[in-house]
């Protein structure tokens, strides 16, 4: 420690009593200089840097051999420093997604991030690994260390996912997360006032005009199907997809269940602690509709029946077909009519009777519009099994029989 500096008495020539305090402070130490290059990493900066130092400790050697003492601890030291930087690095690059390379670190991060990597994984790669001891997390990062490519793959896929809502806060989010539901074909819901808090409801239009407390089975899902197990493997396969995409790990069985289970299970895991939600069914009116239709003379009864039946009642791209018509959409004989008049051998249409089913309900084919409200939705089957979805009667005239 330096020692105190001393203060000393100045006096003015011809003055003894004007004097001044003076204190001569010392001199300030010299500055440190640093040469040391922070960017060193690798064996051969350590090395280097280290015999130049040595060099200029002690000047007066002008000769390093690596045989030296000094020259071989220098490249020990070298050596040791090499590897404690490599450490470091590794260490440093697992602390990020992008330069992370450990199956197990880039895992866990995604999984951080609210992207699961196992639901996004094909189920049948993790099969190929035949170990049952350990689970699909474990088998997911041994099937990265053999193709390093899907991890890269994951690892672009999971930030993008981020962008992708699976909270359901505002009415508009039931429709964004139910509506790709492969059981749902629309989706409205508003909210009510309970006294209590608000309570939402949510409406929702089914495929099949099948209902929310419907049990679910292979035939009421592919009604009329001619090949209905390929087709019920590919719904099951869109059904999955649909729960990876909401990265829902537990994927619940469809036969057996009610799709009111199946989307109250989606709801209670999305929505916002508290709030109450009531699942609603659509309110399906069935039509009932008499057409009395003029055929061209070359033309059979049999191929147009087919032909109606086909635009307006088929289930998928019918008029009536579940999708088609929205909620409250009117159903407009004008609209109708352009439909079987686009057909070949049709050379002109009657709608003779065209009402809601129920006595209440006036014959709406003079003012040619059935007026719907709210959550109802048009639907006509024509079958016997259900009578209250709609029956269409067709009256023929000319064309050939048969």
């Amino acid at each position: 420690m330096a020692d105190e500096p001393v203060a000393q008495l100045k006096y003015s020539p011809g003055c003894g009593d004007c004097a001044k305090r003076q204190v001569e402070l010392p001199a300030p130490l010299p500055e440190i200089g640093d040469d040391f290059d922070w960017d060193i990493r690798d064996y051969d900066g350590y090395r280097l840097f280290m015999l130049e130092e040595l060099a200029a400790r002690f000047p007066e050697r002008h000769n390093w051999t690596p045989a030296e003492m000094e020259v071989v601890l220098v490249e020990s030291l070298s050596v040791v420093l090499d590897q404690l930087s490599d450490m470091h690095d590794r260490i440093q690059a697992e602390s990020f997604l992008e330069t992370a390379r450990r199956p197990d670190t880039v895992r866990r991060m995604l999984e951080m991030i609210g992207y699961n990597p196992v639901l996004h994984t094909d189920p049948k790669l993790l099969k190929d690994i035949a170990d049952d001891s350990i689970d699909n997390n474990q088998k997911l990062e041994m099937l990265w260390s053999y193709y390093p490519h899907l991890m890269q793959q994951a690892k672009q896929q999971g930030p993008q996912s981020i962008h992708q809502q699976h909270r359901i806060v505002t009415l508009q989010d039931y429709k964004t997360q139910l509506l790709e539901h492969p059981l749902v074909l629309d989706i409205d819901a508003y909210s009510r006032w309970s006294g209590s808090w608000n309570t939402h409801f949510v409406v929702t239009r089914l495929i099949n005009n099948l209902h929310l407390d419907d049990i679910l089975s292979r035939e009421n899902i592919i009604p009329d199907a001619q090949d209905m197990e390929t087709q019920f493997a590919q719904f099951n396969q869109q059904f999955q997809n649909y729960y990876q995409q909401q990265e829902i790990q537990s994927i619940p069985d469809i036969e057996g269940r009610t799709t009111r289970f199946l989307l109250q299970e989606i709801i209670n895991r999305q929505r916002m602690i508290g709030q109450e939600v009531i699942l609603q069914d659509a309110t399906l009116v069935g039509i009932v509709l008499s057409i009395s239709i003029r055929i061209s003379a070359n033309y059979y009864h049999s191929e147009i029946n087919d032909a109606i039946d086909y635009a307006l009642i088929n289930q998928t791209d019918g008029f009536f077909a579940p999708g088609y018509l929205q909620f409250g959409e009117d159903v407009v004989a004008s609209d109708i009519i352009e439909v079987l008049m686009s057909l070949d051998g049709i050379e002109s249409v009657c709608i003779n009777r065209m009402k809601r089913i129920g006595s209440t309900y006036a014959d709406q084919s003079g003012s040619g519009r059935i007026v719907l409200q709210g959550h109802e939705v048009a639907v006509l089957e024509n079958k016997t099994s259900t009578p209250q979805h709609g029956s269409l009667k067709l009256v023929l005239h000319g064309g050939q029989a048969g």
